[in-house]
């Protein structure tokens, strides 16, 4: 799967690899992934405590799936924004694929 990349600023390469690792796991549920991307931002404002904003868009068959998360740390926002991801691609998964007991 091909991950892109946006930010207003350069992304270091521990992010990157924590991202790859992150797509990688997401993988393993053979959906035909076309590719993904990430968003890094950082928001301004008098909530300081919750700065870092995180969002994963995730191109699947017929559906775009998407997540968001906020923190006040990329390393506490990303494993967030893909464990709801996560739970979106089982949720997508189960809907196209026929239950038990179904004829095809």
């Amino acid at each position: 799967m091909n991950v892109n990349y946006h930010a207003t600023f350069s992304i270091n390469e521990y992010f990157k690899n924590q991202i790859v690792e992150k797509v990688k796991r997401l993988d393993d549920f053979n959906l035909r992934f076309s590719d993904a991307d990430v968003y890094f931002k950082l928001k301004d404002g008098a909530e300081l405590t919750s700065d870092k904003e995180f969002e994963i868009k995730i191109r699947v068959p017929g559906q775009i799936l998407f997540s968001k998360s906020h923190s006040d740390t990329f390393e506490k926002a990303i494993p967030l924004a893909f464990s709801k991801i996560r739970k979106q691609i089982i949720k997508y998964k189960e809907s196209i694929e026929p239950k038990r007991g179904e004829r095809v």
